[in-house]
């Protein structure tokens, strides 16, 4: 299989690199910035394409590796072209789904490939791009073929349904961005302790550290610590009492979702009083 790349970031960089390391035909790159596409062929060992539609004409998969926002712009400009009969048209979107590509006259295979892998180096993300977990959702006519690709190159993967790909995004969300937006509360709080805020991230970066380490070695539910998971009522009344706003909203969100994490850890204990603390405090 012959895959192109329409883009030439960061993504299409580090994908196309680790897809050639591994035995890829990689035809090259287009990018609406010749420059780049040029920077990204010469890194790959592959050609520069000045016209988008010598690229397709000379690629049996191409990949858009351009912003969301563009991938809709980008496909209006080809999807009228005859040579993409028969193409496999992909996308890297984490919230767009492979519906993207219907809309054309002609039988294109479409689908959407997500690394869940935070690629920040366009030079260097894909030394540790076998790392990235990838999901992949699309026509049934090539999805093992696609998935095949990225097994053989040493991924985890997992395929899902179009319908599902928002409700997914969502999921990676949760745990990434949102994530900061968790650690920044408690670092807010720390600060209404007096404490600044420097300060207070180095005290809580290794016990966040440690965590996420121990999620991975131990697994999420013989990982679960503290007040929820010893079902302390008692210390949870004292948290609530001194919180407010919008740390006391996160406080009682995340810990009736951590709630459910202890009851599947001690499925004979009871915590329905604590539950009933959370859920009448809730805003």
């Amino acid at each position: 299989m012959r895959i192109g790349f329409i883009g030439a970031g960061r993504v299409g960089f580090t994908m196309g690199k680790y897809l050639r390391n591994h035995g890829c035909d990689i035809t090259g790159y287009y990018s609406r910035n010749p420059e780049h596409a040029r920077e990204a062929a010469l890194f790959t060992d592959t050609e520069v394409y000045e016209d988008v539609l010598k690229l397709i004409n000379g690629s049996d998969a191409i990949i858009l590796t351009v912003s969301d926002s563009a991938i809709s712009e980008v496909f209006d400009r080809i999807k009228d072209y005859s040579g993409i009969e028969g193409k496999i048209l992909c996308h890297t979107s984490g919230s767009l789904s492979s519906r993207v590509f219907d809309d054309s006259p002609y039988q294109v295979y479409g689908y959407s490939i997500h690394p869940i892998y935070a690629i920040s180096d366009k030079l260097n993300s894909y030394k540790h791009f076998s790392n990235a977990f990838i999901t992949i959702e699309g026509h049934e006519r090539y999805l093992d073929d696609i998935i095949s690709i990225f097994r053989h190159a040493g991924n985890g993967t997992s395929s899902i349904s179009a319908s599902d790909k928002s409700k997914y995004h969502a999921s990676c969300v949760m745990a990434s961005n949102l994530v900061c937006g968790i650690y920044g509360a408690a670092i807010e709080s720390l600060e209404e302790c007096g404490i600044d805020k420097h300060t207070a991230g180095d005290m809580l970066i290794s016990l966040f550290y440690d965590n996420v380490k121990g999620i991975r070695d131990n697994g999420l539910v013989k990982q679960l610590t503290g007040p929820i998971d010893r079902n302390d009522i008692d210390t949870v009344v004292s948290h609530l009492s001194v919180l407010s706003g919008n740390l006391r909203d996160i406080y009682i969100d995340v810990s009736l979702s951590t709630l459910r994490i202890a009851e599947e850890k001690y499925p004979d204990r009871d915590y329905t009083g604590l539950r009933k603390v959370l859920e009448e405090e809730r805003p």
